[in-house]
């Protein structure tokens, strides 16, 4: 038998694995911290300090007062593959810990000077172990509070290469503390305390909840305007805070999700949120959201990254309908109406008003107009008409809003008003709420002013002031609003297509004359391959020859509709999306950009009897507050923010 001299393949030398492996679990100090205060967590930690020199390349030092370890556990601690939390192949289908591959210290060991003590509570002495660029010491005796502490010093001193891509000392700093931010908002119940260089940057006891924590770690502002998610479906729950859409930045830094505890930036989470905030956010902006997920083990994979940041859930899309709904539900319950206010500041929290108690024939609403008519019929309008419909009915109908017509055609002088109302401003009474605009209400009739903020359903009696052909001012109860007359009608469009679409079809108004738009070979090559699918949204096509398409019909509601415009927006949207126009986001956005084209515009001239049905028309949706693309559609102003702007107060 010929035996080979030459060659090429070689064992490593286990020192040169274990910094290979390195680079996967160690990228920079904010990795090591990730690690070394999940394992003091799964050790049961009440209490996890981390003390940080020179952005944590000099000294990372993690101590916790968790269960510890003797002195056999301890010599194996550093110990590639060697973990107290699998025993077998099985247990990666059940999964609870933090933790799991037993290669974290062992890695950590390879780049860095380690040093470990640690006692448990059995003893009366703890144990000590250090390794510096895998060499290794025996374990010895060493005086050591209850738990475990770890040092680890001068990170890649052998791996100079590797140290020449960390960032400056302030950005590296900056990824730990926004690491331990996340690790002490998923872990309620464990305190957090962080150092540099000395000085205490971080701290949370134990008893803060969510909110506290929110608080201590984003201010109060946020923390105080949260609203809570609680909902249980057998074995998962959702629980956690959200936010109202006013506090949604560019970027996802107060948008956190947290997996049996664990902080996870995971694509189909981020989806949830994004689709539990459409309607109410405009695009490109990020909610600010802190929710926890709890569920068995065994119904995710967490073993599908090496950070164990990401995972992948069975049976995912019925999970990520429960979650979106009820997501969605909380954010209906949060301010959704306050954008504008904070203008001149929010009113309600300058009184601290509460809804005052309810009388025969009124339901109350929020000032800010946040929470939808929730009565029966369908009606805009709530309360006890004259009639005697009686507490629960309807004052009246609401006209349908038809702003077709000579009076709307653009530079068109709109009806003068019938009557004007004299607007004064009438003095508080001692603990009473802010006063009111306009007359005092007449007993029994709409409009009615409670003392403290809020204000009932009124009757849209007007006047109506037009400003810039744009914006539709009006008194209100406790003070008057701006409305956008684009944006307002715009969701006004936006929801009934959107009904008509659930309930199956919608109604399609045919041309006499179909309109033609050119486009290129292609386009309408995709057009003619889903017309059956765009027919859905109320959009009726046909090819025109090679570089054509016929629109034959639109949605009946629209006004004025801008047909080839409707169909470019179309492909551009199945352009951008690479998707099919039956896919549920695609079918929004059309309905999103369909609404906008075929909406009231900037510059259309109302009369008096259009505003009126506009805005009583607009009252009987769910939310009103936000247009399809999440601009506000109102802004409201109290009594005390003229005041103070006036400096009467």
């Amino acid at each position: 038998m010929a035996t080979e001299t030459n060659s090429v393949i070689r064992e490593l030398p286990e020192v040169v694995r274990n910094q290979i492996a390195a680079g996967e679990v160690v990228e920079r100090p904010a990795s090591v911290v990730k690690e070394l205060v999940e394992n003091a967590l799964d050790a049961g930690a009440r209490n996890v300090r981390i003390d940080l020199e020179e952005g944590g390349v000099r000294l990372i030092r993690v101590t916790d007062d968790g269960s510890g370890m003797g002195a056999t556990d301890l010599a194996l601690a550093l110990t590639p593959h060697a973990t107290s939390k699998l025993h077998e192949l099985a247990d990666l289908d059940h999964i609870a810990s933090l933790g799991f591959r037993g290669e974290a210290l062992a890695s950590i060991g390879a780049v860095a000077r380690v040093r470990i003590l640690s006692r448990t509570a059995d003893l009366s002495t703890g144990f000590e172990i250090r390794e510096e660029g895998g060499k290794r010491s025996e374990v010895h005796e060493a005086g050591a509070p209850l738990g475990t502490s770890i040092e680890v010093r001068d990170l890649f001193y052998n791996t100079p290469a590797r140290r020449r891509f960390l960032k400056r000392t302030q950005t590296e700093l900056g990824r730990c503390l926004d690491l331990i931010q996340r690790l002490a908002l998923a872990h309620v119940g464990v305190g957090f305390v962080a150092t540099h260089d000395g000085r205490r940057l971080y701290d949370v006891e134990p008893e803060m909840d969510l909110r506290d924590r929110v608080r201590r770690t984003f201010g109060a502002e946020l923390a105080d305007s949260l609203v809570p998610v609680e909902i249980v479906d057998g074995p998962i729950r959702l629980s956690g805070l959200v936010a109202p859409p006013r506090f949604a930045r560019r970027d996802q830094s107060r948008q956190m999700w947290f997996l049996n505890g664990r902080p996870l930036r995971d694509k189909v989470l981020t989806r949830v949120v994004k689709e539990g905030y459409r309607g109410f956010l405009e695009e490109g902006r990020q909610p600010a959201a802190f929710l926890a997920l709890s569920m068995p083990p065994e119904r995710v994979d967490v073993n599908v990254h090496p950070m164990k940041t990401e995972v992948r859930f069975r049976d995912e899309r019925p999970l990520f309908g429960f979650l979106v709904n009820a997501l969605r539900a909380a954010v209906a319950e949060t301010d959704i109406a306050t954008p504008g206010e904070k203008l001149l500041g929010s009113a309600e929290k300058r009184g601290g008003w509460t809804p005052p108690t309810e009388h025969p024939g009124q339901r109350w609403l929020p000032a800010s107009g946040a929470v939808g008519w929730s009565g029966g019929g369908s009606g805009g309008s709530s309360g006890s008409s004259s009639g005697g419909s009686g507490a629960g009915g309807l004052a009246h109908q609401p006209p349908p809003f038809h702003p077709g017509g000579p009076s709307f055609e653009r530079g068109v002088t709109p009806q003068s008003p019938d009557r004007l109302e004299v607007v004064e401003l009438r003095p508080r009474e001692q603990g009473a709420g802010p006063a009111v605009l306009g007359r005092a209400p007449q007993a029994g009739g709409h409009g009615a002013s409670g003392s403290d903020g809020w204000a009932p359903r009124d009757d849209f009696s007007g006047p109506y002031l037009q400003v810039a052909k744009t914006y539709v001012v009006r008194a209100v109860p406790e003070g008057f609003e701006i409305v956008d007359q684009h944006a307002l009608h715009e969701r006004l469009t936006y929801e009934g297509l959107r009904e008509e679409l659930r309930r199956g079809s919608i109604a399609v108004q045919r041309m006499l004359v179909p309109e033609v738009v050119e486009l290129g070979a292609d386009e309408v090559a995709l057009l003619e391959e889903h017309l059956e699918a765009i027919a859905r949204l109320g959009i009726e096509l046909s090819v025109f020859g090679p570089d054509a398409i016929a629109v034959q019909g639109l949605p009946a509601r629209l006004r004025n509709p801008d047909a080839a415009g409707i169909v470019r927006d179309l492909l551009a949207i199945m352009g951008t999306r690479g998707k099919l126009p039956e896919a549920e986001d695609v079918l929004e956005e059309v309905l999103h950009r369909t609404a906008c084209r075929s909406s009231v515009m900037a510059g259309d001239v109302l009369d008096q009897g259009q505003m009126r049905a506009l805005l009583e028309r607009a009252a009987q949706l769910e939310t009103d507050q936000t247009c399809p693309h999440a601009r506000p559609t109102r802004v409201r102003f109290t009594i005390a923010d003229l005041e103070r702007a006036f400096h009467r107060r």
